[in-house]
């Protein structure tokens, strides 16, 4: 077993699924860019609340998975031809949508007496920089 932080943008809307326990699963593809032409696609299953966060997205959207990660092989029906790819299943997911609905409660929580964090972005930087 591989460790993995994979991501990549998702080829497909994934959809959320119950298995006969009644959990929650989602299988998802992700195309990942390894600077070469041609991106690497990569197999994914998320269980629980991870499923039920992957399958917020839709088609398009970027995604990064932590997980297990393994090579797979499979035979392709139409030419017969053996296929190698790369499947993980997902412990944790992180998406754009997950970084806008944290960010606040982060920053409010940043310092230990729970007073909110300062704005850097309206203070001034007019401090001396002596050389």
């Amino acid at each position: 077993m591989i460790d993995a932080l994979i991501s990549g943008k998702l080829i497909k809307s994934p959809e959320l699924k119950t298995g006969q326990s009644g959990k929650y699963y989602c299988q998802f593809l992700l195309s990942v860019a390894i600077g070469e032409d041609k991106p690497v696609i990569v197999s994914g299953m998320a269980f629980a609340e991870v499923a039920e966060k992957v399958a917020r997205l839709q088609k398009g959207d970027a995604l990064s998975v932590v997980g297990a990660l393994k090579p797979s092989e499979w035979t392709d029906k139409a030419t017969g031809v053996t296929k190698h790819g790369l499947s993980i299943t997902a412990n944790a997911s992180l998406s754009a949508y997950d970084i806008k609905k944290r960010r606040p409660i982060a920053e409010k929580t940043a310092n230990t007496n729970g007073a909110p964090s300062p704005n850097y972005d309206a203070m001034p930087f007019n401090d001396s920089i002596p050389f």
